[in-house]
């Protein structure tokens, strides 16, 4: 009898280290768009942004499945659950009736982009009525008060399909400002005009400061547990100082230092308290 209890005793918990076991390792699925230097299917671990997200969920032995799309399927299909989530986006109204968000994954700040022979001048939004500008669609790291005055019709802008049509349509002159995340910015400028990125400069009033996170769709029933996950291995890479080691990483790679201005480089070290490479 006391031996067919242990084997009870063991098959029982042996049964229960599985479950936990097949649950841990379950993979998450993350649709995404294009968004160098943050996330790219070209760069090396994804990107930025991408390689923090999967040492985060490495930390509970969670793989990830990071799917490229047009950035606003990537949010269709995560909104209604085809995906579990998508990175990176920002809070906004309309998104957390529909997503679980985490910790922020990284800190971002957006300016107006525009060409050094247009002199954009602009203090509130007002200021820039008698203008075009263009944006990507499904963007809205430009913060609720971009949005706002987008919708109101304060400011005209076109959304379209891609970044590499915003900033064309920016040096043909067609449009006179692109907002745009300032790292993401000037390393699209980079690659699709060379040495003609001088041509370029963002403005020095930020329009917003972007805290790009993970989501995952409500409709996943264990969506939270997902988001706790995420949040206890980013936790843990803050407290180790392995994020930190990943942003001077990616600092020191040529896509930072052969776009960004050293000024800016300098700015953006300070904001995220890099004291040198």
């Amino acid at each position: 009898m006391l031996r067919l209890k242990t084997v009870l005793f063991v098959l029982f918990f042996g049964i229960c280290f599985c479950a936990q076991a097949a649950k841990r390792m379950q993979t998450v699925t993350l649709s995404t768009g294009e968004w160098a230097p943050f996330i790219s299917s070209s760069l090396e671990n994804n990107g930025l942004i991408a390689q923090i997200t999967k040492e985060a969920f490495a930390h509970s032995e969670t793989p990830i499945d990071l799917q490229f799309f047009p950035w606003a399927r990537a949010a269709e299909l995560s909104k209604n659950g085809e995906r579990n989530g998508t990175i990176a986006f920002v809070h906004l109204p309309d998104r957390e009736k529909v997503y679980y968000y985490s910790e922020p994954i990284y800190t971002g700040y957006y300016a107006f982009f525009h060409l050094k022979s247009y002199p954009l001048k602009w203090r509130d939004y007002n200021d820039l009525k008698d203008i075009t500008i263009a944006t990507t669609r499904g963007y809205g790291g430009m913060g609720d008060k971009f949005i706002t005055a987008e919708e109101k019709g304060v400011i005209k802008v076109l959304r379209l399909t891609s970044d590499t049509q915003s900033f064309a349509m920016l040096m043909s002159e067609r449009v006179q400002a692109v907002p745009s995340d300032v790292e993401v910015g000037y390393v699209y400028l980079r690659k699709l005009y060379g040495a003609e990125t001088n041509k370029f400069t963002h403005h020095p009033r930020m329009i917003n400061r972007a805290e790009y996170c993970l989501v995952i769709s409500k409709k996943l029933k264990n969506g939270p547990e997902i988001i706790a996950r995420f949040n206890a291995g980013l936790k843990h890479l803050h407290k180790s100082g392995r994020y930190k080691e990943i942003l001077r990483s990616w600092y020191q790679k040529p896509i930072y230092k052969n776009a960004l201005p050293p000024a800016y480089m300098k700015e953006l070290m300070a904001q995220h308290g890099i004291e040198k490479l």
